[in-house]
């Protein structure tokens, strides 16, 4: 079996996210970030409500392999270097990377609406 074989789909990706009781909404990409040739998917995780004016976001990211995956994140991190902003809780696994971009402070990151429904998710795929 190779590498390619053991992929996750974004349709996988997605039932996992709203089987933790996560609702996605698909939103249309303005200017989100291009990570080792790859677009991002992303999802508004919020609806909006009088108390929330800020959607939060999930940009979920399938690459072709794992090392593309890692490839992809070191290409994240590079990117972000020249800009002062707000920091996403990124997940890993395969081929798949997610960022969560919530209106937590850094200090308190764990702490996002949706960190340990995204975790569960991941760790049931």
């Amino acid at each position: 079996m190779t590498e390619n074989e053991n992929n996750l789909t974004l349709e996988k990706v997605t039932a996992g996210l709203k089987t933790e009781g996560i609702d996605m909404f698909k939103e249309k990409l303005n200017n989100d970030w291009v990570l080792n040739n790859v677009n991002a998917n992303r999802f508004s995780v919020s609806r909006l409500t009088v108390k929330e004016v800020y959607k939060e976001y999930i940009s979920v990211y399938i690459f072709n392999s794992e090392t593309d995956r890692k490839e992809g994140l070191h290409d994240f991190n590079h990117q972000k270097e020249k800009y002062d902003m707000q920091i996403p809780n990124i997940y890993e696994y395969k081929n798949v990377l997610i960022l969560y971009w919530h209106h937590e402070t850094v200090d308190n990151s764990k702490n996002a609406k949706f960190n340990k429904p995204i975790e569960m998710a991941i760790q049931k795929i």
